[in-house]
Protein backbone atom coordinates (compact mmCIF):
# COMPACT_ATOMS: atom_id res chain seq x y z
CA UNK A 1 0.00 0.00 0.00
CA UNK A 2 1.26 3.52 -1.01
CA UNK A 3 1.82 6.04 1.95
CA UNK A 4 -0.31 9.11 0.95
CA UNK A 5 2.25 12.16 1.26
CA UNK A 6 0.67 15.99 1.78
CA UNK A 7 2.11 18.88 2.20
CA UNK A 8 0.79 21.56 3.94
CA UNK A 9 1.82 25.39 5.26
CA UNK A 10 3.69 25.50 8.75
CA UNK A 11 2.37 28.20 10.60
CA UNK A 12 4.11 30.17 14.49
CA UNK A 13 2.63 26.76 16.35
CA UNK A 14 4.93 24.72 14.54
CA UNK A 15 8.34 26.85 15.09
CA UNK A 16 9.76 24.36 17.82
CA UNK A 17 8.61 21.71 16.31
CA UNK A 18 10.67 22.59 13.32
CA UNK A 19 13.51 24.02 15.83
CA UNK A 20 14.11 20.53 16.86
CA UNK A 21 13.36 18.49 13.30
CA UNK A 22 16.73 21.02 12.57
CA UNK A 23 19.01 19.47 15.10
CA UNK A 24 17.39 15.98 14.32
CA UNK A 25 18.55 16.12 10.99
CA UNK A 26 21.82 18.22 10.70
CA UNK A 27 23.79 17.57 14.21
CA UNK A 28 25.36 14.42 13.06
CA UNK A 29 27.03 15.62 9.47
CA UNK A 30 27.69 19.40 11.05
CA UNK A 31 29.82 18.10 13.98
CA UNK A 32 31.40 16.01 11.11
CA UNK A 33 32.24 18.62 9.06
CA UNK A 34 32.79 21.85 11.55
CA UNK A 35 32.95 20.00 14.77
CA UNK A 36 30.48 20.13 17.99
CA UNK A 37 27.38 21.47 17.54
CA UNK A 38 27.14 24.96 18.83
CA UNK A 39 23.79 25.75 20.03
CA UNK A 40 23.89 29.25 19.99
CA UNK A 41 24.89 29.83 16.70
CA UNK A 42 22.44 27.23 15.46
CA UNK A 43 19.76 28.86 16.99
CA UNK A 44 20.48 32.02 15.17
CA UNK A 45 20.61 30.21 12.64
CA UNK A 46 17.28 29.05 12.88
CA UNK A 47 15.97 32.14 13.78
CA UNK A 48 17.00 34.00 10.73
CA UNK A 49 15.32 31.47 8.19
CA UNK A 50 12.16 30.73 10.04
CA UNK A 51 10.62 34.09 8.73
CA UNK A 52 11.93 34.44 5.92
CA UNK A 53 11.08 30.75 4.39
CA UNK A 54 8.38 29.46 2.77
CA UNK A 55 8.08 26.17 5.26
CA UNK A 56 5.47 23.34 4.22
CA UNK A 57 5.05 20.60 6.74
CA UNK A 58 5.24 17.18 5.41
CA UNK A 59 2.30 14.80 6.02
CA UNK A 60 2.89 11.12 5.82
CA UNK A 61 -0.65 9.16 6.64
CA UNK A 62 -1.98 12.43 8.31
CA UNK A 63 1.68 12.35 10.68
CA UNK A 64 3.76 15.31 10.70
CA UNK A 65 7.47 13.90 9.49
CA UNK A 66 9.29 16.90 8.56
CA UNK A 67 9.59 19.68 6.49
CA UNK A 68 10.72 21.32 2.67
CA UNK A 69 11.16 25.33 1.75
CA UNK A 70 11.91 26.35 -1.17
CA UNK A 71 12.04 30.05 -2.79
CA UNK A 72 11.02 31.00 -6.10
CA UNK A 73 13.21 33.11 -7.48
CA UNK A 74 12.60 34.50 -11.32
CA UNK A 75 14.90 32.36 -13.05
CA UNK A 76 15.23 29.29 -10.58
CA UNK A 77 13.31 27.78 -7.65
CA UNK A 78 15.38 27.88 -5.09
CA UNK A 79 15.19 24.29 -2.72
CA UNK A 80 16.65 25.48 0.48
CA UNK A 81 16.23 22.45 2.81
CA UNK A 82 14.14 19.31 2.53
CA UNK A 83 14.27 17.70 6.94
CA UNK A 84 12.40 14.19 7.12
CA UNK A 85 12.29 13.17 10.67
CA UNK A 86 15.15 10.51 11.17
CA UNK A 87 12.24 7.78 12.21
CA UNK A 88 11.41 7.83 8.53
CA UNK A 89 14.39 8.88 6.60
CA UNK A 90 14.85 5.90 3.87
CA UNK A 91 11.89 5.03 3.16
CA UNK A 92 11.18 7.07 -0.26
CA UNK A 93 9.47 10.14 1.14
CA UNK A 94 12.15 12.39 0.16
CA UNK A 95 12.58 11.22 -3.41
CA UNK A 96 9.02 11.19 -4.10
CA UNK A 97 8.34 14.64 -2.65
CA UNK A 98 11.47 15.71 -4.82
CA UNK A 99 10.16 13.68 -8.20
CA UNK A 100 6.77 15.68 -8.31
CA UNK A 101 8.21 18.91 -7.65
CA UNK A 102 10.61 18.14 -10.97
CA UNK A 103 8.04 16.46 -12.98
CA UNK A 104 5.45 19.83 -12.36
CA UNK A 105 8.90 22.35 -12.65
CA UNK A 106 9.50 24.39 -16.00
CA UNK A 107 12.33 26.01 -14.87
CA UNK A 108 15.33 24.96 -13.31
CA UNK A 109 16.08 23.65 -9.32
CA UNK A 110 18.69 24.82 -7.35
CA UNK A 111 20.01 23.24 -4.23
CA UNK A 112 22.81 23.30 -1.78
CA UNK A 113 24.22 20.62 0.46
CA UNK A 114 26.91 20.42 2.84
CA UNK A 115 29.70 18.16 2.15
CA UNK A 116 28.91 15.33 4.42
CA UNK A 117 25.36 15.38 3.59
CA UNK A 118 24.32 11.65 2.20
CA UNK A 119 21.40 12.97 0.14
CA UNK A 120 23.94 14.77 -2.29
CA UNK A 121 23.68 10.81 -3.79
CA UNK A 122 19.69 10.97 -4.26
CA UNK A 123 19.93 14.62 -5.75
CA UNK A 124 22.50 12.41 -8.18
CA UNK A 125 20.44 10.41 -8.83
CA UNK A 126 17.48 12.44 -9.91
CA UNK A 127 19.46 14.45 -11.90
CA UNK A 128 20.69 17.41 -9.85
CA UNK A 129 24.29 18.36 -11.38
CA UNK A 130 27.25 20.43 -9.12
CA UNK A 131 27.50 23.43 -10.78
CA UNK A 132 29.34 25.08 -8.15
CA UNK A 133 30.52 25.02 -4.81
CA UNK A 134 31.63 27.14 -1.60
CA UNK A 135 34.04 26.09 1.24
CA UNK A 136 30.69 23.97 2.61
CA UNK A 137 28.82 22.86 -0.02
CA UNK A 138 27.99 21.73 -3.17
CA UNK A 139 25.59 23.77 -5.49
CA UNK A 140 23.38 22.07 -7.63
CA UNK A 141 21.28 22.38 -10.27
CA UNK A 142 18.39 20.37 -12.02
CA UNK A 143 16.85 21.11 -15.68
CA UNK A 144 14.15 20.46 -17.04
CA UNK A 145 15.10 18.99 -20.34
CA UNK A 146 17.88 17.29 -19.15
Amino acid sequence: MSKSITLKPAGELDKEYFRSLNRRCYEEMVTKQFDPWDDEHQNQSFESKWPTNNFQKIHVDNKLIGGIWFDKGREYRQLREIQIDPEFQNQGIGESLLIKQLAHSARPIRLRVLFQNPAKHLDERLGFKVVDQNEHQYIMEWQPND
